[in-house]
């Protein structure tokens, strides 16, 4: 299985003068928790999601500070369309993270996946044969 058949629905992006109240519609209006920040190219610059949201609102930061500038902006967890879903996997949970994003060859964003893609049925029944236990050593 491969991770370009987890992507169920376009990405939500935003551009490169969105601000982080942008940010906060588009996840309301579109009920998801993360959004991308994409240049003219739809070349993925960052990723805002809704813990960067509440650290900005934590922080006093204004609503009007760019989106780019809150969310992670630095080594983007990337992965393509027909990379391994275990190896995703294992990559996101080392790295701590909870969304990746997924591009094609030149760059260009594709989708994003959450960690709540990862557990549905039957990507659960497709991961649990990769999986060893006990794990070993890296």
């Amino acid at each position: 299985m491969k991770v370009g058949d987890l992507i169920k629905k376009p990405p939500v992006v935003v551009g490169l003068d969105a601000t982080v109240e942008d940010v906060a519609v588009q996840m309301v209006e579109n009920n998801v928790g993360s959004v991308v920040v994409v240049d003219s190219e739809r070349r993925p610059v960052a990723i805002v999601t809704e813990r960067d949201v509440v650290r900005t609102i934590a922080r006093r930061t204004p609503p009007t500070a760019k989106a780019a500038e809150v969310g992670t902006a630095r080594d983007l967890l990337t992965a393509k369309p027909d990379d391994d879903l275990y190896q995703v996997l294992d990559a996101m949970r080392k790295r701590r993270v909870r969304h990746l994003i997924v591009v094609d060859e030149g760059g260009r964003l594709v989708g994003v996946l959450s960690i709540r893609d990862f557990t549905e049925d039957w990507a659960l029944k497709e991961l649990s044969g990769k999986v060893w236990w006990p794990k070993p050593e890296e």
